[in-house]
């Protein structure tokens, strides 16, 4: 009988491993570059290698994201680190399983760009007081704002601030002159420069973790979190090692634009991790963005660290 129920508990252990594994496993996404290895891990079959089913939705807000993980509709998403911790206060418990940017001495991921028309008057940080800044509130392009002013120990009412929630406004705006400048993503940052405009700061001077993959608080468990992550070092390892033929997906893709044929491809390998991928967040870091945050009123609560950051 002792057996018998040994044997029949394992069964069930199995059964329920099982289960998870075959379900589809709905990932929200976002149009940024470092999404792509999602894409590449879903289309290639390198999630389906580690047992797992994996479908890519594909959204263009992180407003239209966040809804859906808030009603339950994904396993989990593409995103950042205030994004992670504004769903989690408001009920979708979620913790971060990857890192997928951070920011680099050797690879830029955000810039502030000045437009083609300010670009001859506006040459640097320091000649841009009260100047206007095309930008979106509550978002990781506000707090590496103030990254950047706190690095430079400035103000924080040295730019004029402009709140532009879509990023092709923006980008238009940018462009057309109608904002003096705008702190934009790669490879937006290497195609506004191609048209004229100058970029004046970048956060190859920081060291934080920009884009996140995290899952909802169902799927946090090692069988299907590590299945997760040794498909995405197989997928980073593959557009490592041919970064033309992956740069032509991201086009067809719309991860991105024609008009930045100079961006220099994303890797992944630069922090001399074991994995070869960006370190998940530290306590520190977590706190940096947290103390941000609850100053702003973005959360009421610090989570504890191991909530937020799954090992």
């Amino acid at each position: 009988m002792r057996r018998f129920s040994i044997v029949f508990a394992a069964f069930f252990l199995l059964l329920g491993t099982a289960g998870v594994n075959a379900e589809t496993l709905k990932i929200g996404s976002l149009p940024a570059a470092d999404s792509i290895i999602l894409h590449v891990a879903a289309d290639e079959g390198l999630f389906a290698e580690q047992g797992l089913d994996v479908e890519i939705i594909p959204f263009q807000s992180a407003l239209e994201l966040g809804a859906a993980m808030r009603a339950g509709e994904l396993a989990g998403h593409f995103g950042d680190l205030l994004n992670v911790l504004m769903q989690n206060e408001r009920g979708a418990r979620q913790a971060v399983i990857a890192v997928t940017t951070r920011s680099s001495p050797v690879q830029r991921c955000f810039a502030l760009a000045v437009s083609p028309e300010k670009a001859g008057e506006l040459k640097s940080l320091m000649e841009m007081k009260g100047a206007q800044t095309a930008m979106s509130g509550a978002t990781i392009i506000e707090y590496l704002l103030w990254r950047m002013l706190e690095q430079k120990k400035l103000p924080e009412d040295w730019l004029t601030m402009q709140e532009v929630r879509q990023i092709p406004v923006r980008l238009q705006m940018l462009l057309g002159g109608m904002t003096d400048s705008a702190l934009l993503p790669e490879p937006l940052a290497t195609m506004v420069e191609s048209k004229g405009a100058r970029s004046v700061w970048d956060d190859t001077g920081l060291n934080e973790p920009l884009a996140v993959i995290a899952l909802s608080a169902r799927y946090l468990r090692q069988d299907v979190a590590e299945p997760f992550r040794r498909a995405l070092r197989k997928a980073a390892r593959r557009i490592e090692a041919a970064p033309e033929q992956y740069r032509a997906l991201m086009v067809e893709k719309g991860l991105l634009p024609k008009a930045a044929a100079d961006y220099t491809m994303i890797r992944f390998d630069l922090f001399g991790a074991p994995d070869g991928m960006p370190p998940l967040p530290s306590r520190e870091e977590m706190a940096r963005v947290e103390t941000w945050m609850l100053s702003r009123g973005l959360i009421k609560t610090a989570p504890a660290y191991a909530d937020v950051v799954f090992p």
